[in-house]
This record gives structure tokens, sequence and C-alpha cells, in this order.
């Protein structure tokens, strides 16, 4: 039905938008509006979308509603406020007037508040962006969330020779059972494989070129002690590097570093840094046969690479059957979840990402942070990234993966909210808290200065956010 939103990753990133962005900012400024009306804060108007005004659609209790030009969420004007500080008292008395005319008795400002109500209305805002995400998060539970039900396994080689080659079995097959029974990981799978005591064994396998699964059965003459062998497996190799001049290809095994066995990542990686700038002799298989490679790890690889320029995965070798395997990824049913069920994954959802938001200074001050995770981005490079989502989301029929991004979207921009920065929510909180402790408020125009000069700022490095998104597009981190 919406494959024509495969076709372009602008008509995608269009639809991401008015389906992730503007929602949210909307709620956001429904959170602000119904704080407003319980605490007793005077709204003379409710926008959809940003000035110019198209048209006033109607008022209701004192409110204007209105339907404005630019399509970024809403906004609420409170009496005495624009939509960046306080007005003065001649501004103020106007809108007090205006207030009057239609038919509000006491109309109050946000700066005549109880402070208490001021801290209401200003991160209610944020607060609605929370409930949203709840709800999404329970929703996405409620549809289904994938459940493991079991692991496959690559074929990297099938030996000539072998039964299984001779059933057909060939590499880059993925199999996903052995007679009808799921397994863990290639350590299980070669264990059925012994399990089944010279038997015939039947695969249920996918292969690249094949759009359904289909089955092989093949000869087992494999009996004893199950044999498995692990290595690191190349995964990819980058261009120009020391692995890619020495002739390493993805799918080749490490067998051994200066004739020490690596059966590990970790055992290759830390031989490896024992001879940074140094010439080693590497011991790899492939297709059946191992070979010595020769070349020199670098101490100071470039970005994004490793001393070697490999990409290292998990294999096994094994040598009784004539098979090389790794794991791939695991097999997943959706499970739609109980409303008690849906609820607590929810919690726990929003409690995984708020961590995660929390750990981010840590892993700064440690320099352990990965740059692209750290990245800011703007309301363009938030439409690239939904419009990933969006066709992920329609090629595997899972309406759940753009579910997803709605919800992180809306917790993160309610987080944003709450920072405390000038021109932002949590920047005006900040300057409730600080009349609360000195007994007294802080002059109004000295406040719409600060937040005037945040707003400054914020908007000159969202146009260099902006710049640095249309020149490195967020899909190509993610494709």
């Amino acid at each position: 039905m919406f494959d024509f939103l495969l076709e372009s990753d602008a008509l995608s990133a269009i639809v991401a938008f008015i389906v992730v962005l503007i929602p949210a900012v909307l709620v956001h400024e429904i959170g602000h509006f119904l704080a407003a009306k319980a605490v007793g804060i005077t709204i003379l108007e409710f926008g959809i979308g940003l000035p110019p005004r198209i048209f006033k659609m109607f008022t209701w209790r004192g409110t204007d509603y209105t339907l404005n030009w630019l399509p970024l969420g809403g906004f609420v004007r409170p009496l005495g406020e624009d939509m960046v500080r306080q007005l003065g008292d001649e501004a103020l008395d106007q809108d007090r007037s205006e207030a009057e005319m239609r038919g509000i008795s006491k109309a109050v400002s946000v700066n005549e508040a109880k402070p208490l109500a001021r801290i209401i209305f200003m991160a209610a805002g944020a607060f609605a962006n929370f409930v949203t995400a709840f709800a999404i998060f329970v929703l996405i539970a409620l549809i289904g969330i994938p459940e493991v039900i079991g692991g496959r396994v690559n074929v990297l080689y099938v030996d000539p020779d072998s039964t299984f080659a001779a059933a057909g079995l060939q590499p880059n097959d993925v199999i996903e059972d052995v007679n009808g029974r799921y397994f863990g990981n290639y350590d299980e799978f070669v264990g059925l494989l012994y399990a089944a005591n010279g038997e015939d064994v039947t695969f249920t396998v996918r292969r690249i070129d094949v759009d359904e699964p289909f089955t092989i059965t093949a000869a087992s003459d494999l009996t004893g002690e199950v044999q498995v062998v692990p290595h690191p497996a190349i995964g990819d190799v980058a261009e120009g590097s020391p692995a890619a001049r020495a002739g390493l290809q993805a799918g080749d095994l490490v067998v051994a570093l200066n004739d020490e066995p690596t059966e590990t990542y970790e055992e290759l990686q830390a031989l490896t840094r024992q001879h940074l700038d140094e010439e080693i002799n590497l011991t790899i298989w492939r297709e059946g046969q191992e070979q010595v490679v020769t070349l020199t790890p670098r101490s100071s690889p470039p970005s994004g690479q490793g001393a070697m320029g490999i990409i290292i995965g998990a294999a096994t070798l094994a040598p009784e059957a004539g098979l090389a395997l790794e794991n791939a990824i695991p097999q997943r049913v959706i499970q739609p979840q109980p409303l008690g069920a849906a609820v607590q994954y929810s919690v726990d959802r929003i409690g995984q990402v708020f961590n995660t938001i929390a750990s981010i200074p840590g892993q700064i001050i440690g320099g352990t942070a990965d740059p692209d995770s750290l990245r800011l981005t703007s309301p363009l490079g938030i439409s690239q990234a939904g419009a990933v989502f969006l066709q992920e989301s329609i090629v595997q029929d899972q309406p759940t993966i753009m579910l997803e991004f709605v919800a992180l979207i809306s917790l993160a921009l309610g987080w944003t909210n709450l920072l405390p920065i000038p021109a932002l929510d949590g920047g005006r909180i900040l300057f409730v808290l600080l009349e609360i402790v000195r007994g007294r408020p802080i002059a109004p125009e000295r406040e719409g200065v600060v937040h005037l000069i945040g707003l400054v700022l914020l908007l000159s490095l969202m146009v260099v956010v902006l710049l640095n998104d249309i020149a490195n597009p967020l899909t190509n981190l993610l494709r």
C-alpha cells in the first residue's frame, strides 16, 4: 500500500516529518495548554502550526484556536507573553483588555501565578511527551514485541566431499533448525548433528536467491564427542588497510598470530596490541585450507578502523562435519503482550532510554562515548532518520518499528526541553527556582534578555547542525 515511499528518500523524509515531529511538538504544546487551564493561567491563543496566521478557527472559553502557515507543531500564547519572553506593562494591559472582552473576568499571566503553578505549567509540555511515549510503548507491546525462538547459523564453508555438500548445502546458506528443533548458536547446532547418531538430518534453509525457506536432508555419520574449534572471523576489510594489502578477505578465520592460537576476538585483540607497528604472521583459514599472511598492525589507525583494518566476528570450525559456521540473526516472532506486561514493558523501555541518556556525561568524561551517538541533529536529520525507519517498517510490515522511533523522539523532545538552558522550559523553570531561593523574582526584563540571548544561540547552533545534516545525512550512519 505504501510501497511508493520505498522509491524516494525525500518523500519518506517528508512523511516522517509529518508523522513524527509535528505530533510530538503539538502534544508538547497541548501539555502546556492543559496545565495552564488546570492552574489558572490565562491562554489567549492555541495555535496549530507557527505564525503567520492563516485564520482563526473559533474561540472557546476565552482562547482563540488558530491555524497557522508553518507546519511545525503548534504553540500556546499565555497572557502577557509572546513566544519568547514576558511582555512589558503596556502590552500586558492590552492583553488583559482583550481577555476581558472575551469574557475572562480574572485573567492571570504566567508571571502572576504562584511559583509551583508556573513550574507545573512549564514542565507540562515535557510531561505530555513522556506520557505519549509511555502510551506508544504500551501500544507496541500490545501489537507484539519480538521474542527470540531460536538461533540461526550462516554456512561459511562446506567441504565439497562432505555428505552435506552432496545433499545440496552451499556457502552462505542460513540454517534455521535441525530435524524441526531450534538451537541457540553454532555450538548447539553442531551438537544436534552429533545427537543424530549417524541418522539422516533435515535442515530448514534460507538461501539468498530463493524466496521461501526449503529443506535439505543429508546423511550424517557424526558420532562420539562433539568437535568444534572457535576462531575470530573477518566480517569486513577496510580499503587501503594493512589487512587489505595483505589480501585478507571477509569470511577468513584467524587461526593464529605469530603461531599463538586465537579462539576469541579478545585473544586476537590482546596479541595484536603486543605487536603494534611490528610485522606479524597471521595464520588464516580459508575454504578448507590454512595459509600465512604478513602484515603490520598500526598503532595510530584512521578513525573508525582498528590496528589491522578488519571487523571481527565469531565463527567455528566443525572439521568432522566439513563445515565452517557463524551465528546469524536469531529467529524472532512477534508476540502480543497482555495489558499488564505491556505496561511493564513501557516502564522498562523508558527506564532504559533515561539510563542511556544519564550515562552520556560519564562516557564523555571517560572518553568512551561513540562520536556518532553524540551527534546533534536538526529537524531535517530527524526526518532523514525517520525515513529509514519508515521504509524499514514498510519492508518488514511491522508498524512497531516506526512507532518505536516516534516514541523515542517524543522522549528526546521532552528531555531536551527540561535542560536548564535559557529559552527552553528547563531554563524558565530554573528562574522560578532561583526566585524561590531568593525570596523575590528576577526582573522580567532581565530574564527576558537572558532567554532572548539563549534563543539566538540555540537558533545559531541549529543552523550549524542543519548544515551538517545536509552535508552528512544521518542516512549514511543508519544504512
